[in-house]
């Protein structure tokens, strides 16, 4: 029986077995992803809270105490919708990789470009939710902004959580300054997490640059000179992991890892940019953090509008006036913290 790659559910299928790029901070600190069958979504977060029971007289009945530290709403998470055309032209000449003198036909030419424009289209989904975790991470808000089909149209819709764990250093304090103390101050953040969140952070992530700090630093290369057996703090062992991700080092006395992170995608304005700019440092807890993704609606080839629970959804429609054929695949998602004190972010050079 034939595959027809022309509808939803087949392709949903295929999508199933891609592989998404690599993206560190959604993977460290959003790992886990939940698909709703709305196109709303239900936000819950959290702050700690440490209240006592209150003393009462004798004979009282007891003393009402009020529910804090949850947030709870509904919110429809800002949908992606890129889309490509396949027009005749892409079916005529060779494809990439393709023999200099190949037999293809242009049909099996478009089904090949067909599934790998589904990939480069679920990738950019990808990197913009990425953008959005490190936004978070970073700023506690992030503002998804654009334009509707008549390119007139501007919409703008921004997603801000009640977090207050971040600071800038100025003056001696800051971290290009060798005689900085780094370690004083991943420690100060190590306890504040800990304090705030009842979890002790075991990673922390940061830019290149601020990576080069750390090794530089005066403090930390006198420590790694004295006898181990004397004072084991830490271990300084940079390593490549990837192209984009250098594991930096082992502070053993607050069990915190620590990653060095030159992730890159192009912005609106088509300038390459940092997930995690220059002078940062996050630490934080791994592992607790969500996608959250509504569901999309759409009027698929037999002219039936149809919604679908997932996390990208494809579309292919034909434009026969045109001779061409368009392919997007929507998502609409938003990272969502269990905690707003799960993490700490220090701004190491003001």
């Amino acid at each position: 029986m034939a595959i027809d790659l022309n509808k939803t559910r087949t392709l949903l299928a295929a999508i199933a077995r891609s592989y998404p790029p690599s993206t560190l901070l959604r993977d460290v600190f959003f790992p886990n992803d939940v698909t709703f069958p709305t196109e709303e979504v239900d936000i819950e977060y959290k702050k700690g809270n440490r209240a006592m029971a209150p003393f009462i007289a004798s004979g009282s009945g007891g003393v009402n105490v009020s529910r804090t530290g949850t947030s709870m709403k509904s919110y429809k998470p800002p949908k992606m919708m890129p889309k490509r055309p396949i027009r005749i032209e892409n079916l005529n000449k060779r494809g990439f990789g393709e023999e200099l003198y190949s037999t293809r036909t242009p049909d099996q030419r478009e089904q090949e470009l067909r599934m790998r424009d589904i990939a480069e289209l679920i990738d950019m989904n990808t990197r913009r939710i990425e953008w959005m975790c490190a936004q978070l991470l970073v700023n506690g808000s992030f503002t998804a902004k654009g334009y509707s089909d008549d390119g007139k149209t501007y919409t703008e819709d921004t997603f801000t959580l009640d977090w207050t764990q971040k600071d800038t250093l100025t003056g001696g304090d800051t971290w290009d300054n060798p005689g900085a103390d780094i370690y004083g101050d991943m420690k100060y953040i190590s306890r504040a997490v800990s304090a705030n969140a009842n979890m002790v952070p075991t990673i922390a992530l940061c830019s290149f640059n601020t990576g080069d700090y750390v090794l530089k630093n005066t403090d930390i290369q006198n420590y790694l000179l004295r006898p181990k057996e004397n004072l084991s703090l830490m271990s300084i062992a940079p390593r490549i992991q990837s192209p984009q991700i250098v594991r930096l080092a082992m502070i053993e006395s607050l069990n915190l890892e620590i990653f060095a992170y030159n992730g890159l995608y192009l912005d609106d304005d088509g300038q390459t940019k940092q997930y995690i700019p220059d002078d940062y440092f996050i630490m934080g807890v791994p592992g607790r953090g969500v996608q959250l993704f509504g569901a999309i609606t759409q009027m698929d080839n037999d002219e039936v509008y149809r919604t679908y629970e997932g996390k990208n959804v494809p579309k292919v429609w034909s434009e026969v006036g045109n001779d061409a054929r368009q392919i997007r695949v929507a998502s609409a998602c938003v990272p969502l913290p269990e905690s707003t004190d799960d993490w700490y972010t220090l701004k190491v050079k003001g």
